[in-house]
């Protein structure tokens, strides 16, 4: 395809038996005017052998085939590099698209204008249903329409790249890519371009559908294996996040979000750690950084100033989000109770729209 509307980069490794449902459902797309960039991470199965073959079926399939294995992040990094639309989204090897997920995005970010969209995401378990609960909240939206980008906004929407619309010019004109070497790359990428934007289109349906898996990067992270340690690099994505404000002179407008995001991922690296060595490396690494950026830090709300002292210092961490998990695991009823709670957010957010549409109705 010449001029394709959307470029689609799909990461793979050693996800043979999975890609062909995710690579159907892009070609089955009702928007045809797409280009699919498959990316071969140096996968040891036939992942290149399956993109080759849908490559040669279909002109709009083209592959990448990486040499070694770099990554997530590299690989979505060596998609960019090749896609030719003006429009980008993300989908991963294990996760497919509803049949209209490109043409609604496409639609949403350029008839308002945005300069991201965002859809809803459909969460299916095949392992962690016990994350249910939390991961209604988290990918469910809390606004719809053409919204100005605020802080609050920015921290009350999911960080995943996969149910969003970039535009490719914004990434070019900010040099964005997503950090390689490094987890977690979605928390960098998207807060970072979310505070390059100045306005989003909320999408409320699901069109996304990520497949929890017993092997994926989050379930290593939860595993109890040393090995799979890389919950600090979430601490990295904070430093790299203050650098790209600072760069693009975004930090006074964002100060007070970035150190809520900071709390919020000295956090999660804290919680994820496996040992205790790791996790005075993180509260090292943390408080080093606060010295380094007092004059920032101290701009902070107090609240966010208090809970990465507290984050950071040496006494011993307990984590309330580990209780949680513990109570929803081991007593049903706080269970049902919890998972009834965000059922009912998502209701009211629902019922809200629906009241804001009719009363637009009328005023027609």
């Amino acid at each position: 395809m010449n001029n394709p509307k959307v470029s689609v980069i799909v990461t793979s490794y050693n996800d043979a038996k999975l890609l062909p449902k995710c690579l159907n459902a892009l070609l089955e797309q009702t928007l045809k005017d797409i280009e699919i960039i498959g990316v071969n991470d140096a996968s040891a199965d036939n992942t290149l052998e399956v993109l080759q073959k849908y490559a040669q079926k279909d002109s709009r399939v083209k592959f990448i085939d990486n040499p070694k294995n770099i990554g997530l992040a590299g690989s979505r990094n060596r998609g960019l590099e090749k896609a030719a639309a003006p429009f980008v989204m993300f989908c991963d090897a294990d996760d497919y698209y509803e049949p209209t997920m490109c043409q609604d995005m496409y639609t949403a970010i350029t008839e308002s204008a945005a300069d991201l969209a965002v859809s809803e995401i459909r969460v299916t378990y095949q392992a962690h249903a016990d994350m249910k609960a939390s991961d209604d909240n988290y990918y469910s939206l809390k606004y719809h329409g053409l919204q100005p980008v605020s802080a609050d906004i920015i921290y009350n929407t999911d960080l995943s790249s996969t149910n969003k619309i970039f535009r490719k010019s914004m990434l070019d004109q900010y040099q964005l890519e997503f950090p390689e070497g490094k987890r977690f790359e979605d928390a960098y990428f998207c807060s970072a371009y979310f505070c390059a934007s100045q306005t989003v289109f909320f999408l409320n349906k699901q069109l996304y559908n990520y497949v929890r898996h017993a092997g994926s990067i989050m379930s290593q992270t939860w595993s109890k294996e040393t090995t799979n340690d890389h919950a600090i690099d979430h601490l990295y994505i904070a430093f790299m996040l203050y650098d790209f404000l600072e760069k693009h002179q975004l930090l006074e407008k964002y100060n007070n979000l970035y150190w809520q995001y900071f709390a919020a991922f000295e956090d999660f690296a804290l919680r994820n750690s496996k040992s205790q060595t790791r996790i005075r490396e993180v509260k090292t690494l943390a408080k080093q950084f606060l010295q380094s950026h007092s004059a920032s830090f101290n701009q902070a709300q107090p609240n966010d100033q208090e809970a990465i002292r507290r984050l950071s210092s040496g006494r011993f961490y307990f984590s309330t989000t580990r209780l949680k998990r513990f109570l929803i695991k081991l007593l049903p009823t706080y269970r049902l109770t919890t998972e009834n709670i965000q059922r009912l957010h998502t209701l009211e957010t629902k019922h809200q729209h629906l009241v804001e549409q009719i009363e637009k109705l009328r005023q027609n």
